[in-house]
C-alpha cells in the first residue's frame, strides 16, 4: 500500500508538471550553476555516487535553472541505471556558447522501432508490460525541461554498446524566460526508459 501510494503520488506530481508544459505556465528560475557541482549533487542526493562515472571540470558555468536540470539528470541518469549497463558514464563538455551533456550506458542499446518513440508520453516498448514504477512520463517532462531552456535531448545507441542520451543546454538561457514557479512542487523522476519498463532488451 505504501509504494502503491508513493507511485499515484509521483504520478499526479508528473501530470500536474505536464499541465503546466500544455498551459505554457511552466518558468524558469534562473541561477548562475557550476555544472560538475551540479550534477555531483544530484548523484549523491540519490546515493548513486559509486554507480557513475562522472567526466566533468569544475569551473564550466551555465545560466540555468537548477530544480529543472536536476529533474532532466536524475531521470536521464536512472534511467541508464535501471535499464542499461554498467558503467554508467555522464561526461560534459562547452562548446562555443552550448553546454553538452552524454549521460552513456553500456547496456545491450534501445531497439531500433522504439527510439523514435523514447520521448512519447505514457509510450509502453513492452505491450504485455503495461505497469511500470514509474508514470511513464519521465523522459518526456526531461524533454520539455530541455525545451524551457531553449535546450534539446537526443537519443541513440552507441557504436560500441549501449545508448547514449545526449542533453544540449545554451550557457545563457534568455532572461525573459525567468520567472517565479510559485506553488510548483519538484516532480520525482521517473526512471523509466522511453517512457516504458521494457525501453531496452524487452521490446
Amino acid at each position: 500500500m505504501v509504494s502503491e501510494t508513493r507511485r499515484l503520488n509521483d504520478l499526479v506530481e508528473n501530470l500536474m508538471e505536464v499541465t503546466r508544459f500544455d498551459a505554457g505556465t511552466a518558468r524558469l528560475v534562473l541561477d548562475d550553476v557550476d555544472i560538475a557541482d551540479q550534477i555531483t549533487a544530484c548523484i549523491d542526493a540519490r546515493a548513486w555516487l559509486d554507480a557513475v562515472e562522472l567526466d566533468a571540470e569544475r569551473g564550466i558555468h551555465a545560466r540555468l535553472d537548477p530544480r529543472r536540470l536536476d529533474v532532466i539528470l536524475a531521470n536521464l541518469i536512472g534511467n541508464a541505471l535501471k535499464h542499461g549497463g554498467s558503467p554508467v558514464r555522464v561526461s560534459v563538455r562547452a562548446e562555443d556558447d552550448s553546454l553538452v551533456i552524454e549521460v552513456r550506458d553500456h547496456g545491450p542499446g534501445i531497439p531500433e522501432d522504439v527510439l523514435p518513440h523514447v520521448f512519447d508520453r505514457f509510450y509502453k516498448a513492452s505491450a504485455s508490460r503495461p505497469r511500470s514504477e514509474g508514470s511513464g512520463l519521465g523522459l518526456s517532462i526531461a524533454l520539455e525541461n530541455a525545451h524551457i531552456h531553449g535546450g534539446e535531448i537526443t537519443a541513440a545507441n552507441s557504436a560500441d554498446s549501449g545508448a547514449v542520451f545526449t542533453l544540449r543546454l545554451p550557457r545563457g538561457t534568455s532572461a525573459s524566460a525567468e520567472q517565479p514557479d510559485e506553488g510548483e512542487q519538484t516532480p520525482e523522476p521517473d526512471a523509466d526508459r522511453c517512457e516504458a519498463e521494457d525501453s531496452k532488451g524487452d521490446a
